[in-house]
């Protein structure tokens, strides 16, 4: 979970004593809005449960007004405390966590809670209509659409919800994955995009899964709904004898057939950025982003007008951090970026960066890969490797049930750098997701 604390608004309670209110944003989206009180008071019942000593250290009170330099100084330790709770895999799932930020999440944009239809779009653009609450979150929900599909229980982990931006021509793009504790209905409603909904998808970046899912009809069924629409959509690229024999068995209604066939073809079941910019080999080179398999993949036109293909494997990967310019003026645009730090050759690393507005959702599959091949090594696939894993890992207490950090010797580090104003009229964040391989 990437959480940021980016922006801070003056509040007063009824007797006119001024206090601050925190804008906290998840996976690059306004998620919330809390006091210090509320999240203190939070931190109290989690320490109470969990323990002192595997809780994250909390920010301490001030009992002296706070100038500008101490409130700096604290959004920046809130927002280092949130980072650390929701890595911690135990603390992140439980009852405590999961119900304070539904219920944050619900009283900062007023939604009371009722019984709504609520429409969930398949990848090929088909429409799921649901009877939900807007108070079921996201794991309620997909248990809701999988049933409307005949999608077994068992295999809902392969699958997740995501917000994403319909295209007026047609088409999507992927905006973020939901977390199961958030709630679908209220963070559409959050964005006042009627552009925007809430799309079923595969969770997972490497297309050999798909093989798990071929004996569902309701596997087959998403699959299959996804298959099609990056074919069609060109976030695939197969060769003129895969498209004709992909195109018979989609005629003839061969699901099954098609999906088997669609596995050999090459960015299937990527995730298709929106036009971007990358840095690499040159400054500024328009590039076509795909993450899938284990890779970033840029297609770069160099100024020469030439296109040239580089793969960036996720296992090459030391530490990658995302960069968000907040405007001052509201009619300035974000500009977020990702900068990864990549072992090229042998000894020598470079930084990479890719300037998209996906920032997040690109760092998001970078770090549900990592856990992927994470998780596989703590289940006894020893033939699984990470290049360069670093033997030292720092251990830290609010880690220590974490079953992954134990086998690993990967240590998440998020934390958000001081605010840097711009002459250009913007102030500039740095968010960093250190992963040291």
């Amino acid at each position: 979970m990437q959480f940021t604390i980016a922006q801070t608004e003056e509040g007063s309670d009824s007797l006119g004593a001024p206090y601050l209110v925190y804008s906290i944003h998840l996976e690059g989206f306004l998620f919330c809005k809390l006091r210090y009180s509320q999240l203190h008071r939070w931190n109290e019942k989690l320490r109470r449960y969990f323990g002192s000593h595997l809780v994250p250290d909390f920010p301490p009170k001030n009992y002296l007004a706070q100038t500008e330099s101490m409130a700096e100084e604290r959004r920046l330790q809130l927002q280092q405390y949130l980072q650390k709770v929701g890595e911690d895999p135990a603390i992140s799932v439980s009852e405590i966590f999961t119900t304070f930020l539904k219920k944050a999440q619900q009283e900062t944009f007023k939604i009371c809670a009722r019984a709504i239809l609520l429409e969930i779009l398949l990848a090929d653009g088909k429409k799921l209509l649901i009877d939900t609450h807007t108070s079921d979150s996201a794991e309620r929900m997909l248990e809701l659409a999988a049933q409307k599909v005949e999608l077994s229980r068992q295999f809902l982990e392969h699958f997740a919800l995501y917000l994403v931006c319909e295209y007026p021509t047609g088409g999507y793009s992927v905006l973020k994955k939901l977390n199961t504790f958030e709630l679908p209905y209220v963070s559409l409603w959050s964005l006042q995009d009627e552009n925007c909904r809430i799309m079923i998808r595969k969770s997972y970046s490497n297309p050999l899964e798909d093989k798990v899912l071929l004996g569902s009809s309701g596997g087959v069924t998403l699959l299959y709904s996804q298959a099609t629409y990056e074919l069609e959509r060109g976030w695939t690229s197969p060769t003129q004898e895969q498209y004709q024999q992909l195109k018979t068995f989609q005629d003839a209604g061969k699901k099954r057939e098609f999906l088997e066939s669609i596995e050999k073809v090459k960015f299937h079941g990527y995730i298709q950025l929106e036009a971007c910019t990358c840095d690499y080999p040159e400054p500024n080179c328009p590039a076509v982003v795909r993450m899938g398999n284990d890779e970033i993949n840029c297609c770069v036109q160099l100024p020469s007008d030439h296109i040239k293909e580089v793969s960036f494997k996720v296992n090459r990967i030391r530490c990658w951090k995302v960069n968000l310019q907040i405007p001052i003026q509201e009619e300035m645009e974000l500009k977020p970026e990702l900068s990864f730090e990549y072992q090229d050759s042998r000894d020598s690393w470079r930084w990479i960066t890719i300037c998209t507005h996906q920032a997040f959702l690109l760092s998001t599959c970078i770090q549900d890969i990592i856990i992927g091949k994470l998780m596989k090594i703590s289940e006894g696939c020893t033939e699984m490797q990470i290049e360069n894993a670093v033997p030292e890992c720092r251990a830290m207490p609010w880690n220590a049930q974490s079953t992954l950090s134990k086998h690993s010797g990967v240590v998440l580090q998020k934390t958000l750098s001081k605010k840097v104003k711009r002459t250009d009229g913007a102030s500039v964040f740095e968010y960093i997701a250190d992963e040291e391989l």
